[in-house]
């Protein structure tokens, strides 16, 4: 039967996470209620609590070991055929098998048959008893359960680790990845105890499986058919009377309590359908944090977000909304257009077999969607143990932001993975949005105005334009008086056409012509504005450096903030590219970039160990410089996943 990907399991840590977060956001009545939840519960103490069976096997193991060790057993009689210098004592139905088999016999004498094998019978030790299956049933519940909790704190080691190494100032770990985790969690302080409380009881539940498996190697568990494992207990004079059986009944009992607590198929649909509400709730918290976290300032006095309600930001100036679909997903409409749709799915495309499977998903997720004027984004429930385990080209199926696969009409869709324990999460929707508004505007540079070729002459005289085919390009933002000098510049224009008809018409003409520059002049005046201080106006310290080729380059003086259009030498697609701090890190595979760079870029750099300025272009997934470099572990010319 073929493998597909499957859905969170309902008793995991992620679903326990989810829905802890889906009932507190439940009951918040505002957006400022919403803005200032945590979406990562840094809090493992709970967690890290050993569980009542765990109490009990490590009290009781030491009876249980006494049992693999040295078990009751039964004597068992067993008859079997063998030469007769091995027979010590002969079965009843010997002399009848020797006189129907002449090819046992050694020779025929006048006396009789002299054998040369015979029916014997011997006794020996049997273990598999039913006392003794409950003692391995005991084990096989213990390893399944240990390597289950195992698994969940490793989770959450790994998640304080990453906070605890994002606290500590490094030259992987810049200010602004330390500032924005600490709006992100309240806690945050506490990193260094919540890191010592997993790490401790992480080694016990490891001592403890290793203890299992030391009894499952036992003669006991070789000899005991661990399938005829009991479904309740009986009592019997051996768990009665021997205090070894005894307490290993007890820890019975406690695995049969754990287990009972299972839900039936009611239950389980229900809670699915909460684990989806959740998920859900998580995605649009996500969403608009990351639009906080980059400067967008949401408008005061609005309701809770929940299904149907749009929640308004205002980014670099400019509307930015977020509706929340009926349906659960969530529409990013930047400067009044639809930017981007994310979609929730509550399947985790890591655990899929391949990467057709996860492309087959999402086709389907995007089917069952009317069809809007903008790219999607599918994020599911993943975690960073099942990227790690998936085959790589799984995992750059289920991850990619900014690029992928497109249709028919354009537009493109990209994947996420999104978990309440990888603190790492929001910084891929960050991505996503920047994608979406920085990335779009960056894309459609420089804006080309139609301008008639009479006037064309004229505006060209201006240096923020550029005279172009079909008329002119805006090239960067006027100063005011730039603005002022384009108003007489049209003014002497429409003078020379005297006061006839004609000139009433070309001055209507022309003031057309000077509202839609005036509007392409606000839009390119976006590209100006840093998009991680934000500063506008006269606040702005932004050097912009229009280039050759329809390329720009931009330097905030404030922050150190670069951003670019760049042009791929291998497919001359442009891209855009962000470079917090100024500074053009060395790249690396997707999850360390996450871990030490927060998911702040636009392109991912080149994954070479010294930091070359290149960066991957998103298009054709190469090294897209005239020089490349030699030494990217990555391979520059290898379609690979970032």
């Amino acid at each position: 039967m073929k493998r597909e990907a499957a859905e969170p399991e309902l008793d995991s840590l992620l679903v326990r996470h989810l829905l802890a977060l889906s009932a507190r956001l439940g009951e918040a009545a505002t957006l400022d209620d919403w803005l200032t939840m945590p979406p990562i519960i840094l809090d493992v103490a709970e967690e890290a609590e050993a569980l009542p069976l765990e109490d009990v096997f490590e009290r009781e193991s030491g009876a249980l070991r006494a049992v693999c060790h040295r078990p009751y057993t039964r004597l068992r009689t067993v008859e079997e055929v063998v030469p007769t210098s091995r027979v010590r004592s002969i079965a009843s139905g010997a002399p009848a098998r020797l006189a129907s088999r002449p090819e046992d016999w050694a020779s025929h004498t006048l006396a009789g048959v002299r054998p040369s094998r015979l029916l014997a019978r011997r006794s020996e030790e049997d273990a598999d008893i039913y006392e003794n299956r409950v003692a391995v049933a005991v084990l096989d519940v213990m390893r399944s359960h240990l390597q289950q909790r195992i698994t969940q704190l490793r989770d959450l080691s790994r998640m304080t680790d990453d906070v605890h190494g994002l606290l500590m100032t490094s030259e992987k770990t810049s200010w602004r990845a330390r500032r924005d985790l600490a709006r992100l969690l309240r806690n945050i302080e506490d990193s260094g105890r919540q890191r010592a409380v997993a790490g401790t009881r992480l080694r016990t539940l490891e001592s403890l499986l290793a203890i299992v498996e030391v009894m499952l190697s036992s003669p006991l568990a070789r000899a005991v058919d661990h399938r005829s494992a009991p479904r309740e207990l009986h009592p019997t004079n051996l768990f009665s009377s021997d205090p070894h059986y005894r307490r290993v009944a007890s820890l019975w009992q406690a695995c049969v309590t754990v287990a009972a607590v299972r839900p039936g198929e009611a239950e389980t649909a229900q809670r699915r359908q909460e684990v989806r509400v959740a998920f859900e709730r998580f995605t649009g918290l996500l969403l608009l944090l990351a639009c906080t976290l980059l400067q967008a300032t949401p408008d005061a006095h609005q309701p809770a977000p929940a299904p149907g309600r749009t929640t308004r930001f205002r980014m670099r100036g400019q509307p930015l909304t977020v509706a929340w679909s009926r349906t659960g997903d969530f529409t990013l409409h930047w400067r009044d257009r639809q930017a981007l749709r994310v979609i929730p799915f509550t399947i985790d495309l890591c655990t899929a077999p391949d990467a057709a499977s996860v492309a087959a998903s999402i086709s389907g997720i995007r089917r069952d969607r009317p069809a809007i004027e903008c790219d999607d984004l599918i994020v599911h429930p993943g975690l960073l143990r099942k990227r790690q385990d998936a085959e790589p080209h799984v995992t750059g199926a289920a991850y990619r932001i900014g690029h992928g696969d497109g249709d028919a009409s354009g537009q493109h869709v990209g994947v996420a993975p999104l978990s309440p324990l990888d603190i790492f999460s929001v910084s891929r929707l960050v991505r996503a949005v920047q994608w979406a508004t920085l990335g779009a505007d960056a894309r459609r540079y420089p804006l080309t105005v139609p301008v008639p070729a009479g006037t064309r002459s004229t505006v060209t005289n201006c240096d923020w334009l550029e005279p172009r085919a079909d008329g002119v390009a805006v090239v960067r933002a006027p100063a005011p008086g730039e603005l002022e000098h384009l108003s007489a510049l049209l003014r002497t224009a429409r003078r020379r056409h005297g006061s006839s008809r004609a000139a009433e018409h070309e001055a209507q003409r022309l003031r057309t012509v000077s509202e839609t520059l005036k509007d392409a002049a606000v839009q390119a005046e976006l590209l100006e504005v840093c998009p991680v201080c934000a500063k506008t106006g006269s606040q702005r310290q932004t050097v912009f450096e229009p280039r050759e080729g329809g390329l720009f380059a931009a330097l905030c003086s404030a922050c150190r903030t670069r951003w670019e259009l760049r042009r791929c030498m291998a497919c001359r697609r442009t891209f855009p590219l962000l470079e917090p701090d100024g500074s053009a890190a060395a790249g690396a595979p997707e999850s360390d970039l996450d871990g030490r760079l927060g998911g702040a870029f636009l392109a991912v750099p080149c994954w070479t160990s010294e930091g070359t300025g290149q960066f991957i272009c998103p298009a054709c997934s190469t090294c897209g410089q005239a020089t490349r470099a030699a030494s990217c572990p990555r391979g520059c010319s290898t379609q690979a996943p970032h």
